[in-house]
């Protein structure tokens, strides 16, 4: 029984992760296409500026999280207590599409 329930929560686990890693994709890929239009446009609506600055926060709480994990001996056991101690204070590490609280919507059409 027990071992059931160790399969379940790493499926679960990793089907969370990888949904994540999958909106930020679909994300930075709208952003980019946001970027592409400011270059070629001059310009872009206030939603679209919205989201761009939402996606270039959530890149550098990637960054954030994922840089040590390079450099630190360690970082493995240190990160995961950094964002339970940060998320007590209100400080949201994780981007939006870790955090579960939120989710992103579909991106919009290519621009």
């Amino acid at each position: 029984m027990e071992k059931i329930r160790i399969i379940e929560k790493i499926e679960e686990s990793a089907h969370h992760f990888l949904h994540g890693i999958r909106v930020e994709y679909e994300g930075t890929k709208e952003a980019g296409a946001i970027v592409r239009k400011y270059i070629r446009d001059g310009g872009i609506t206030e939603e679209e500026e919205v989201i761009l600055k939402s996606q270039m926060v959530d890149l550098l709480k990637v960054a954030g999280v994922g840089v040590p994990f390079v450099l630190i001996p360690g970082a493995s056991i240190l990160m995961p207590v950094l964002i339970k101690v940060a998320a007590r204070y209100n400080i949201e590490l994780l981007p939006e599409a870790f955090n579960g609280k939120t989710e992103r919507p579909a991106p919009a059409a290519e621009l």
